[in-house]
């Protein structure tokens, strides 16, 4: 289960992080603008969040190989 609570950690981060992205996108604070110096097709704000989205769900995915049930 350890496996799990750190899975866990690491998609509450990646989490976290995509909604203060989202939020920035909204109120634009400057988060984004912090990383974004050029927009190329690999790397824009909505190429990151798609990235961050792809490994929460591979995350998920990987829990539901590993975790047994009782």
């Amino acid at each position: 289960m350890a496996g799990y609570k750190i899975i866990s950690a690491i998609q509450t981060v990646i989490g976290l992080f995509l909604a203060v992205g989202y939020l920035d996108m909204a109120v634009n604070f400057g988060m984004l603008d912090a990383f974004f110096d050029t927009i190329i097709g690999w790397w824009s704000p909505y190429a990151l969040f798609a990235y961050l989205l792809a490994a929460i769900f591979l995350l998920q995915l990987v829990k539901v190989f590993t975790v047994k049930t009782e």
